[in-house]
């Protein structure tokens, strides 16, 4: 009997009379004095047969065969003897004898019903319940053994296991759509599904896979052994060369741990290899309205989805953002934030269900062990820091970002406490000096109290460079960040598309021009203010709404150097704001003349105070807010790129300055 005989067959009895014969033909891929081999023939019981009947098979599938006379019996004659076949070759040199509670093993299985044919690299389940997550250690198994086969040039040995595969008909290259002749498409279009035919303990098995290869049953011997060579050579390689696959302990000690801990055995293997992923911690700053967290969401993205590419859409990047929900994460610093906030706390919960006995467990379990409703318990918080810390952990070939909006508001000392040191990307898990930091208060079901920061968390900010009214970042954790600038874009402005139009680009080179002459570069306007203007209404509004009351902020207590910005003087035929006479002004107010005030020590103010917006430029008090008149409105503001044109300055038999009574007011 040939080993492709064995392992279709499902007769028992075929299985037992040709086993040794079938073994012996894998010691021309597996030799005696390296291999051991095992085997492990399972089949199908009474129970089993009346388990997958009743429970198991598709509704749907067992009413259809019920109308065509079918019963247990018919269904277990129809699966046939054998329920899998499972021969384990192992390395002689990391097993004083075979084990099959323990350690890596190589796996040559069949199941003959589902006419699957698998081979790979197994840990044992180890009476595993929880099936995903055993299917999570198995994956972080097979991230170690691709990543060691990347580095030494060689090809990896089949795929990860998934849940497809044993719930599914992740394994079924060619569907079974017929039951002895009878089509099930018209109840199951996909033909039947694994669980259809198989019990719990193959499910076991099959969610320990590290490492898997699905042969068609129809394969040729030929194909067959060529492929368990490649099988025999990959785990020769692991067993050798890849820490944990070196000894048996430590194996089991990795893999123990991952099923109760995933975060700290993916750190602890991490810091047993050097990390090839380069963190990033970065700020970028700029003046306001220069799209900084547009920047940040956008390096985000990329950062999780590399060949990502808006294309000058906005709202792209926001969008893939928020799609991205558990690889990227969004919070804004401001002065309250605490650690507490970010990374963890204990919080009070107070029970406020109305149980009337049926859900009393359910209501203890959401307010805490011994809780009583109406009564006060406590929960560890953990804040969005940590939450993605343990992400990353527990996926370390994703990548995870945070995006830090102003994160000048907040005292970043307070916010990160102990974590500032791991932030570095040489302290982080896999890199040159590793610094782990101790949790306040630890999971209970975690072995270690100590994370590491995952090399594959990136840390994004944003810093508006205006606000100097708040703390900037000091200089320790300046070191720790990367800062670029994000400086205003006026060639991205468009010119209206009015008869008389309105350059927004010149419009804002000229106004920031001079804010950077009488303040600073960092107190410039950015783009955004103007973006998206097509029509000289448009300007007019962002001018009434975002420009100047951000310039009267700039400028308070100094307003003169205001008028300077926006090119307003008493000289002009068109000006955004109504200046008044000083004299007739004082003397309306205090009913006595300038001069006699100052020959009682007035000293009168340099600059104009509570400047009000010419109802021309602006009238808020219409129905619909807007310029009295649009065509002097447009003038105002190309007066401030183009300068001072000799027509538009008053003519001489006109007042220096206008008043209230000759313009209105808002």
């Amino acid at each position: 009997m040939t080993i492709l005989d064995l392992l279709r067959t499902k007769s028992k009895s075929v299985c037992e009379s040709g086993r040794h014969e079938a073994v012996e033909s894998l010691r021309t891929v597996f030799p005696e004095n390296e291999w051991g081999i095992e085997t492990d023939f399972n089949y199908y019981t009474k129970d089993n047969a009346k388990n997958l009947w009743n429970n198991e098979l598709r509704k749907r599938v067992k009413h259809k065969l019920e109308a065509e006379g079918w019963n247990n019996d018919r269904y277990e004659d129809w699966l046939g003897e054998v329920h899998f076949t499972n021969l384990n070759p192992y390395r002689k040199n990391l097993f004083d004898r075979y084990r099959s509670n323990a350690g890596w093993r190589v796996v040559v299985m069949s199941i003959p019903r589902a006419e699957v044919i698998v081979l790979g690299i197994a840990s044992h389940y180890q009476n595993a319940q929880n099936h995903n997550k055993l299917g999570e250690v198995s994956n972080l198994i097979y991230d170690i053994a691709s990543d060691a086969m990347s580095e030494a040039g060689l090809e990896m040995f089949g795929r990860k296991i998934t849940s497809a595969d044993w719930d599914q008909n992740g394994l079924m290259q060619s569907p079974i759509t017929t039951i002895d002749s009878i089509s099930i498409t018209d109840v199951a279009s996909d033909g039947l599904n694994l669980k259809d035919v198989r019990t719990t303990t193959l499910k076991k098995i099959l969610a320990s896979f590290i490492s898997l290869k699905v042969i068609p049953s129809t394969v040729t011997e030929a194909k067959f052994f060529e492929e368990l060579s490649k099988l025999a050579q990959f785990a020769k390689y692991l067993a050798e060369n890849v820490y944990p696959f070196s000894g048996l302990e430590e194996f089991e000690t990795l893999r123990a741990l991952a099923l109760q801990d995933m975060a700290s055995a993916g750190a602890r293997l991490q810091l047993r290899k050097k990390s090839s992923t380069r963190s990033v911690v970065r700020v970028y700053y700029g003046p306001p309205g220069t799209g900084k967290t547009l920047s940040a969401v956008r390096e985000a993205v990329r950062l999780v989805e590399p060949g990502f590419d808006d294309k000058g859409d906005v709202t792209s990047s926001f969008t893939k953002f928020n799609e991205h929900r558990e690889q990227c994460a969004f919070v804004t610093f401001h002065p309250s934030l605490q650690y507490e906030d970010l990374v963890e706390s204990i919080r009070p919960v107070v029970d406020t269900s109305e149980s009337d006995g049926s859900d009393e467990a359910d209501a203890k379990s959401a307010v805490g062990e011994g809780a009583v409703s109406g009564g006060l318990s406590y929960r560890i918080h953990e804040g969005v820091l940590l939450r993605m810390i343990r992400r990353a952990l527990q996926n370390p070939g994703k990548e995870f970002v945070l995006v830090i909006d102003e994160i000048n508001r907040g005292d970043l000392s307070r916010i990160l406490g102990p974590l500032i040191s791991t932030l570095e990307t040489d302290k982080r898990v896999g890199a040159e000096f590793p610094i782990g930091f101790e949790l306040q208060y630890p999971r209970s079901a975690e072995l270690e109290s100590r994370l590491f920061m995952p090399s594959n968390l990136h840390l994004i900010g944003t810093m508006n460079s205006s606000d100097r009214n708040i703390a900037l970042v000091d200089h320790a954790l300046r070191r720790r960040f990367d800062f670029v600038e994000v400086p205003p874009e006026p060639q991205i402005l468009k010119v209206t598309n009015d008869t008389l139009p309105i350059d927004c680009a010149k419009l804002l080179e000229t106004i920031n021009r001079r804010i950077e002459h009488l303040i600073d570069a960092d107190h410039c306007i950015g783009h955004g203010y103007l973006v998206g203007c097509e029509t000289n209404a448009q300007v007019v509004e962002r001018m009434v709404k975002k420009v100047i009351p951000l310039l009267r902020e700039y400028f308070y207590g100094n307003e003169g150097l205001m008028l300077l910005v926006l090119g307003v003087s008493p000289a002009l035929q068109h000006r955004i704001f109504v200046l008044a006479e000083q004299e007739s002004e004082f003397s309306k107010v205090f009913s006595v003349a300038l001069e006699d005030a100052a020959a009682m020590g007035y000293r009168a103010h340099s600059t104009p105070r509570n400047l009000r917006i010419d109802t021309r430029f602006w009238n808020a008090s219409r129905l619909v807010a807007g310029p009295d008149d649009e065509k002097y409105a447009v003038s105002c503001v190309r007066q401030i790129y183009n300068g001072i044109d000799p027509e538009e300055v008053a003519p001489a038999n006109m007042s220096t300055f206008s008043t209230d009574e000759a313009a209105g007011t808002v």
